[in-house]
């Protein structure tokens, strides 16, 4: 008996988490007219909900970043500095795009979110340990 089972490629997946990390940067360092911003706001939360959601899942990282998946053994509190780092850029930019409120409060939020999105990005590229709600067992 000869199954057929569908080829799954983890280069596709990757390339999928590259092109989120990609359209939520350059959104983020242009985020366009002022007047789209509320818009481009929920763009770029939906885009960062859809790799957390890759990343909780286990799909793979974006080629790019060096981070790894395993989480460490030490108790979160003694984690060290860079993975304290990582939490506060996650929890951040989180928190940043789910800003409620009108074209201005969200055009301060895509300048904030801009920031931590560029501190994380950076961290991760850099081999920083993933954010706590990354890490799997």
């Amino acid at each position: 008996m000869n199954l057929h089972v569908p080829e799954h490629s983890w280069a596709t997946e990757a390339d999928r988490s590259d092109a989120l990390v990609a359209e939520i940067s350059r959104l983020l360092a242009d985020p366009g007219r002022s007047s789209h911003a509320t818009r481009t706001l929920a763009r770029v939360d939906r885009l960062f909900f859809e790799l957390d959601r890759r990343i909780r899942t286990g799909l793979p990282l974006p080629t790019r970043w060096l981070a790894s998946r395993v989480r460490p053994s030490a108790p979160p509190g003694a984690r060290g500095i860079a993975y304290d780092y990582a939490n506060h850029c996650y929890d951040s930019l989180s928190e940043t795009l789910r800003e409620g409120g009108g074209v201005v409060v969200a055009w301060r939020a895509l300048a904030e979110a801009s920031r931590h999105w560029t501190r994380l990005n950076n961290a991760l590229v850099e081999r920083s340990p993933l954010p706590e709600p990354w890490l799997r067992e």
